[in-house]
């Protein structure tokens, strides 16, 4: 008998969430519900944080990649806390180059402190604390919709409403390769290289791409619909293995080499209108979704692919 490849799941909310993200490990989850902020393992076994937002308009929140930081953007400010011990550690005022600008997405990374903020003009901004420095720069001309730091701190991935997906000298801000979507970006995932991407506009256009490559060779999802959309995604350590999440409730496996699609697979949901707002893939093969009713979900790849075949 095939072993079953949905190998566990838990609810973490009884009340719908409005954003959610994993940490770099996935073994916490951050989601904000009704005005609270959770910061809860994601296996279900216990709430380490809860704090009060209120009425406050939340534009992102990150987890630092050693689970140490948490970060919530507001639309003209971020707030970060210690995990360790819970408490606030300041409040960050961003800005634009335009005065309307409002903050559409932040990453954190902890020890030393950074925070990558992106615009809804476009604007990129790296808060460096140890340094006390502030770098500014405008690439793209719409919302910044991801963003990420290279694992060895070497690079910045940015991509935006604008199809623009850039990668930038972590130090400099100069970008050194850059892609352009017909339509705007609506997710993007890297392999923990980043020598695969997954870019995904709001269309029918989907392609994982190698930005270092000598020349460039795209490779386009196949399926049979006129056009799917996405809103989140995650690839395998080694690049080997595509999870999409679409607009409704299942998620999408594929293989990176080809776009070949392996198969889809329902989520359980509470409610008609679930969607995942995360995913994560281990070395083990492992995904981890979450979704907008509050539950996580671990699938065992190498299991799905066994009953492929």
């Amino acid at each position: 008998m095939a072993k079953n490849p949905q190998t566990a799941f838990y609810r973490l909310s009884k009340t719908p969430i409005e954003f959610g993200v994993f940490s770099s490990d996935a073994t916490l989850a951050t989601f904000l519900s009704q005005g609270m902020l959770t910061v809860s393992k994601a296996d279900g076994t216990g709430i380490l944080h809860q704090f009060e937002i209120g009425g406050s308009k939340v534009t992102g929140l990150a987890i630092s990649q050693d689970s140490t930081l948490l970060a919530v953007s507001f639309e003209k400010f971020i707030v970060v806390w210690n995990l360790i011990s819970g408490a606030e550690l300041g409040k960050f005022n961003v800005v634009g180059s335009s005065e309307f600008a409002k903050i559409s997405h932040i990453a954190l990374y902890a020890k030393p402190l950074k925070l990558l903020v992106g615009m809804t003009d476009g604007t990129l901004n790296l808060l460096d604390f140890e340094n006390s420095l502030t770098k500014q720069v405008k690439y793209h001309d719409a919302r910044i919709s991801f963003l990420a730091l290279g694992s060895h701190r070497q690079l910045i991935i940015s991509a935006g409403h604008d199809g623009l997906v850039s990668l930038h000298d972590a130090n400099t801000l100069a970008s050194t390769y850059q892609y352009r979507m017909s339509k705007r970006v609506t997710s993007l995932a890297h392999n923990f290289q980043h020598n695969v991407l997954f870019i995904s506009d709001a269309l029918n256009d989907q392609i994982l791409i190698n930005p270092f490559a000598a020349e460039l060779a795209v490779t386009k999802l196949k399926y049979k619909e006129r056009f799917r959309w996405f809103r989140a995604a995650a690839i395998s350590p080694d690049g080997q293995y595509l999870a999409t999440g679409s607009s409704k409730f299942w998620w999408t496996l594929w293989h990176a080499s080809n776009g070949q699609e392996i198969g889809a697979f329902a989520i359980k949901a509470a409610s008609t209108t679930a969607l995942i707002l995360d995913m994560h893939i281990n070395k083990q093969n492992i995904l981890t979704t979450l979704n907008s009713d509050g539950i996580v979900e671990h699938w065992d790849i190498n299991a799905l692919l066994k009953m492929n075949r």
